[in-house]
């Protein structure tokens, strides 16, 4: 603009002149007004949308972003020797793991410990939804409101089921996939994109005709592992009050399949192996997450992610990929990984 105004007026205007204050405040005006047309532009469509927007776009056509859920599980309350006399756990026990940052979880029933008895089991829950709130066997083991006469607490299983809450790009999947494949009420996709739409549920395989005319087979998957009984329960449920007529409809956690992984990667130069090892770990749990139900291992796909990781220079895998059925989901098994080559 300074520029235009020199070659008009055949000056340059001072820095402190009025003229020059009011370029500059125009020009501020005109960026902005640049660029909330340009977020405009971008929130508009979903191919480009992000967070409240996305959620606007996707509302549009019937799809809302999943919450978080809590990961569930058993605590195990326990004494050295039994109690002559029953007591009671009541539900909203507080128990957490170790360490910093623990993750607290609480009873969701009132249990008994009897008379005589050393142990009693009670359902509990997370205490905050998210993927934080998974935890593997005996790692639960702090009391935070210990119940009377109470020694000790153990979970003998995972707590596992904790998800966060839906990011964009999963949205955005859902929100693309449900516009180039619109259900009608009839075709898989409509099974799917309800199936999808619950809780829990991270992928889901239809399969038309499983046993004959009027019958349709859903699969389920969680994240990197079957979906849950619960899950499963409210997917049935949705689609059996909304199926068609004389329809036959089966709904059923799919069938995880391990698949073993064993590679040698050579590290680039300056990268310690071990934090290689952990990040190509990492990386191939990562892509064994994001498979769906009936979805191949394809060994090139977990190059890639290996690759991705930015401090690998070479890699072989000694594993291959595989094939999975339509009710089949495939699942990281025994993971093996060793230096390869001059480090």
């Amino acid at each position: 603009m300074k520029n235009k105004y020199e070659e008009l007026a055949g000056f340059m205007p001072d820095d402190a002149s009025d003229i020059s204050i009011r370029l500059k405040v125009l020009a501020g005006e005109i960026y902005s007004v640049e660029s909330a047309v340009e977020w405009l532009h971008r929130e508009t469509f979903l191919q480009t949308a992000s967070g409240k927007q996305l959620e606007l776009r996707a509302a549009e056509h019937g799809v809302t972003r999943k919450p978080a859920t809590a990961a569930t599980g058993v605590l195990t309350f326990g004494r050295s020797t039994p109690l002559w006399f029953p007591a009671t756990i009541p539900a909203g026990t507080v128990c957490a793991t170790s360490g910093q940052d623990a993750a607290r979880y609480v009873t969701t029933a009132d249990v008994t410990l009897g008379t005589g008895e050393l142990s009693v089991n009670a359902p509990a829950k997370a205490e905050k939804p998210g993927a934080a709130g998974n935890a593997l066997s005996g790692t639960v083991t702090v009391m935070v409101t210990p119940p009377p006469s109470v020694e000790e607490v153990a979970n003998s299983a995972d707590f596992s089921g904790g998800e966060d809450a839906e990011g964009d790009e999963s949205l955005r999947v859902r929100l693309l996939d449900r516009c180039a494949r619109p259900g009608n009420g009839t075709n898989a996709a409509w099974y799917r994109q309800l199936a999808l739409s619950c809780d829990g549920i991270h992928s889901a395989n239809v399969v038309p005709r499983v046993n004959g005319t009027g019958t349709v087979a859903v699969y389920l998957g969680g994240t990197g592992a079957a979906a849950s009984d619960d899950a499963v329960s409210r997917v049935k449920e949705l689609l059996s009050a909304k199926k068609e007529i004389n329809v036959d409809l089966t709904v059923e956690a799919a069938k995880t399949v391990p698949v073993d992984v064993s590679c040698t990667v050579t590290a680039k130069p300056g990268c310690p192996f071990s934090a290689v090892e952990s990040a190509a770990g990492d990386a191939v749990a990562g892509y064994f997450k994001s498979l769906g139900v009936g979805d191949p291992v394809i060994l090139a796909a977990v190059t890639a992610a290996v690759f991705s990781v930015g401090c690998v220079r070479d890699c072989a895998f000694t594993s291959q990929g595989k094939t999975m059925a339509a009710n089949e989901l495939a699942v990281l098994g025994k993971l093996s990984i060793a230096a390869g080559g001059s480090q």
